[in-house]
């Protein structure tokens, strides 16, 4: 059907383009006839009479030669045609008219025939101009008549989602200086218990905003007021009591119109979570710091007072693991705070040559090797602590080791498009299933849980860092942890060498 259409158009572009192109090349071959049998006498005579209408021939055959290669449809070019026709037609009949009535009057014109030529060209290239004039102005009506439709589509279907969006939102404008509310979607209707035809142009901040909460208002009139896209926090009144919100200011400022939006979050529960986590944390760590301290000492007085101080030692042991344990999830709780922890482009090849140096004189006994296969320093994107995360991998390696010399390598490759991947394998037992399982599904259970934070920790940062690990077995045995990191670009270089390596740290 395309096909027929694009035909069609081509055939009524030829068309068009022969009739005006061969109207001009007629009166043209007339003009230029009439010059050459009859000179006429006069400079004026000549210029008016013969030059200026060749001139108006040739461009009615320029007319013709542009209509056939422009991409017009058919009902443009057709309609150019016709005026342009009825131009001349329009023109001839005055013509004749005036003619008939000199000779009325008794004034008898000469060449008559030519006069009439002279008018038929004139009349249609003034056609052909009022055309272009015409199919000009249709065209310029039925774009803005498109754009006025998908415009109203847009606006209705933002109005849809708008309506129907599971949280809270509001569209807002400012009056004398206040924001005042101008749309509310369902759900904030729903939550703040208001009427959609009643609210209109009540202050915002006084509609949701707690009556004693004065600073809260105070933040939402300012971020209302800003003329950049605000995240914050506000404690606002609901149906069911003061809740905790996540709002999402967009300022009519950058708006194409001149009203501005609110998209309310509820974050209540995950602060709370937060919160009591944070506590719970605090007060464990403390305790068990405190607690695995007495332990410690307690068993270092009996190991004096015993011959046999086999207990004793395991005693010891355990609460050394109890103080490491806590010192895992202070590393883990600072790698992850979100105001301390940086993430940004790192100089890869000088953070795992300060790990493997690290493990090389902690583990003397250990055959600890690196092959870089990536040319230069390796920068990438990570988060500020990953060298823990990878001296935790590496001396996983070491210390679950069962061999006689635990072997361990790393290797840095960039075969996967985009990402650094640093491959670090051993050969002892391997990494239990178990393990592998809840690692892999990020979630653990009364069932299924592994047996320490280690990886976990290892896991979180990588993923913080926009990466992945992943898990594998080695051959004849061992097994294989694969950090993969993302590739900085060029714009985003490592730091000098001095600050790309991290100061030495507790590690996790």
């Amino acid at each position: 059907m395309t096909n027929q259409w694009v035909s069609r158009d081509r055939l009524w572009r030829w068309v068009s383009a022969v009739i005006i192109g061969g109207c001009g090349a007629v009166t043209g071959l007339v003009h230029a006839y009439h010059f050459a049998t009859d000179n006429p006498g006069s400079f004026s005579a000549v210029l008016y009479g013969i030059v200026l209408p060749f001139c108006l021939s040739m461009g009615l055959v320029g007319a013709g030669l542009w209509i056939s290669r422009r991409d017009l449809t058919a009902p443009y070019t057709l309609r150019i045609a016709g005026w342009s026709i009825a131009g001349g037609a329009v023109f001839t009949v005055s013509g004749g008219m005036m003619i008939r009535y000199q000779q009325s009057v008794g004034v008898v014109l000469s060449e008559q025939l030519f006069v009439l030529m002279d008018v038929v060209t004139g009349g249609m290239a003034i056609g052909f101009a009022f055309g272009l004039y015409a199919i000009r102005i249709e065209r310029q009506a039925a774009q803005l008549d498109r754009y006025q439709r998908r415009l109203q589509r847009e606006r209705d279907q933002f109005a849809t989602l708008f309506d129907n969006l599971p949280n809270p939102a509001v569209q807002y404008e400012h009056a004398d200086g206040t924001a005042v509310i101008s749309v509310t979607n369902r759900a904030f209707e729903r939550l703040f218990d208001v009427d959609s035809t009643a609210t209109p142009g009540t202050p915002v901040a006084e509609r949701i905003v707690p009556s004693n909460l004065e600073q809260s208002a105070i933040d939402l009139d300012a971020a209302l007021d800003a003329d950049t896209v605000v995240q914050e926090e506000e404690r606002l009144k609901t149906t069911v009591g003061i809740r905790d919100f996540h709002l999402l200011v967009i300022p009519p400022q950058i708006a194409t119109e001149q009203t501005g939006h609110i998209i309310a979050t509820d974050v209540t529960d995950r602060n709370q979570y937060v919160r009591r986590l944070e506590v719970l944390n605090r007060v464990l760590r403390h305790d068990l710091r405190n607690d695995a301290g007495i332990i410690i000492g307690s068993a270092d007085l009996l190991s004096e007072r015993l011959e046999d101080t086999t207990e004793v030692e395991t005693i010891h042991e355990t609460a050394l693991d109890l103080v490491d344990l806590s010192d895992t999830v202070r590393n883990i709780e600072r790698a992850l705070d979100s105001e301390r922890r940086t993430n940004g482009p790192i100089a890869l090849r000088e953070v795992l040559s300060s790990c493997v140096d690290r493990a090389v004189t902690e583990y003397p006994d250990a055959d600890v090797r690196m092959d870089l296969r990536v040319n230069g320093r390796i920068p990438v994107i990570a988060n500020d602590r990953i060298d823990v995360a990878l001296d935790n991998v590496i001396e996983n390696a070491i210390e679950h080791n069962d061999s006689e010399t635990p072997i361990v390598s790393v290797t840095v490759t960039d075969e996967i498009p985009d990402f650094v991947s640093i491959e670090i394998a051993d050969n002892g037992p391997g990494l239990p299933q178990r393990e592998r399982k809840v690692l892999e599904e990020g979630s653990e259970s009364q069932q299924q849980h592994s047996l320490g934070l280690g990886l976990w920790f290892v896991n979180w940062i990588v993923v913080d860092s926009g990466g992945n690990v992943t898990f594998d077995d080695n051959d004849p045995r061992g097994s294989i942890v694969t950090v993969h990191l993302p590739s900085a670009t060029l714009n985003q270089q490592p730091p000098d060498d001095r600050s790309a390596v991290p100061e030495d740290r507790d590690r996790a």
